[in-house]
């Protein structure tokens, strides 16, 4: 998951206090996604100190950083709520992560460019993952397109995919809940990639990504009940 560092500046307060953002930026985080906080639904800021075991100071703080990220929208009377995902937004997002990833993968065949190491440690780390913890194979996924997506060397592009990361962790989480997605079947196209960008084979590459997004637009039926 996503974790935040700091400086060691001595002062144990300051690592103390950090330490309580994180456990509540991923707790929370880890409740949206699991569904114990369902899309619509309001967080109060008590049942998040309850949930992440810390004060309300640090649960505040990663609250803004979730609404931030996409995952929450903040309302002043009411509170967080968690966004809601409709059929629509997925298709939306599905043309463009297609679009950023095809594009990356293009760009990374026509220039030559060699994979990071990562990749195949991202891999390796899919497949020694229990296949019931749905939160780590969510987040190893994350990892792995993050990655691809830099290895095209468009910083921009980055930026743009990063941007995307809260809804396409929700859908990936809703796929593997819903069995559209199996995690072996997910390990097995991300082999494929490394493979196919490794001797840069455009056409090999592209096909295999675009297989391996196909499952977000069958996504819509469940997201539309």
């Amino acid at each position: 998951m996503s974790s935040q560092t700091f400086v060691d500046t001595g002062d144990n307060s300051v690592s103390q206090e950090g330490s309580a953002r994180d456990r509540a930026y991923q707790g929370v985080r880890a409740g949206i996604l699991k569904g114990d906080f369902p899309p619509g639904s309001f967080i109060e800021e008590a049942v998040a100190c309850e949930v992440t075991g810390v004060s309300r100071s640090p649960v505040r703080e990663a609250l803004n950083r979730l609404a931030a990220e996409g995952y929450l929208e903040l309302h002043r009377r009411r509170g967080a709520m968690v966004c809601r995902l409709s059929a629509t937004e997925l298709r939306d997002l599905y043309e463009v992560r297609l679009m950023v990833e095809t594009h990356a993968v293009r760009k990374i065949c026509r220039e030559g460019r060699t994979l990071p190491p990562e990749l195949l440690r991202l891999c390796d780390a899919h497949e020694a993952m229990p296949a019931e913890d749905l939160l780590g194979c969510v987040e190893i996924n994350r990892l792995f397109h993050q990655a691809l997506v830099a290895a095209a060397g468009n910083r921009v592009l980055v930026d743009v995919f990063d941007g995307l990361q809260a809804p396409l962790s929700r859908v990936a989480m809703v796929s593997l809940q819903q069995g559209f997605g199996k995690t072996e079947v997910i390990e097995e196209e991300h082999r494929e990639m490394i493979a196919a960008l490794s001797v840069h084979d455009e056409a090999r590459a592209l096909a295999v990504v675009e297989r391996h997004l196909a499952l977000m637009p069958r996504l819509q039926s469940v997201l539309s009940s």
